[in-house]
C-alpha cells in the first residue's frame, strides 16, 4: 500500500471545465510539470499513457505513466511504468493525483498528492531527509505554474 507522502492545494480563479482541460492536455504538460521538456501520448483516456522527455538539476530521462483512475472533471491519478532515470527503482506503487473541486462558478480548488513506498532501506533514508519535501517543492511549483497558464 502507498503511503501520502506530500500533497498541496490551491485555490485558482478559473473555472473547473477550463482547469480539467489544462491538466489533461498532453500539449501544455510542459508549462504545467517542472522537469517535463515535452510529451507525446495521451492524459484523458484511462488506462492511456504519457512519456516525459525529462530534464531535472541536468540530468535528462523518459518517463512513462500510466492514468490508472480517471473520474472526468474530478480526478487524474498516474503511476509510473518505466523511466531511466531511476524514480521506479526507487519507489513501489507509484501514484500522483489531481483532485478538483468547484468552489464557485469561477473558482477551483486544486489538490496535488503524491503516494509512494520507499523501495530500499537506502531510498527511506533519502525519502525522510529530502524526497518527501522535494516532492512538495515540486507539487507546489505546479499547482503555481497552472495558475500562471491559467491567468493567461
Amino acid at each position: 500500500m502507498s503511503k501520502l507522502q506530500a500533497r498541496n492545494e490551491l485555490v485558482v480563479n478559473a473555472p473547473i471545465d477550463r482547469v480539467w482541460a489544462l491538466i489533461t492536455d498532453i500539449k501544455q504538460l510542459h508549462l504545467v510539470n517542472p522537469g517535463v521538456v515535452s510529451a507525446h501520448g495521451t492524459m484523458n483516456q484511462l488506462n492511456g499513457t504519457r512519456t516525459c522527455e525529462m530534464s531535472n538539476n541536468g540530468k535528462k530521462g523518459t518517463m512513462t505513466e500510466r492514468l490508472i483512475e480517471l473520474e472526468p472533471f474530478r480526478k487524474t491519478v498516474w503511476t509510473v511504468v518505466e523511466d531511466s532515470m531511476g524514480m521506479s527503482k526507487m519507489l513501489n506503487n507509484t501514484r500522483f493525483c489531481f483532485y478538483l473541486e468547484k468552489v464557485s462558478e469561477h473558482r477551483t480548488k486544486i489538490i496535488n498528492e503524491s503516494y509512494y513506498q520507499p523501495a530500499t532501506i537506502f531510498a527511506s533514508v533519502l525519502n525522510a531527509l529530502m524526497m518527501k519535501r522535494t516532492m512538495g517543492k515540486i507539487h507546489g511549483q505546479i499547482l503555481s505554474n497552472i495558475q500562471t497558464v491559467l491567468s493567461k
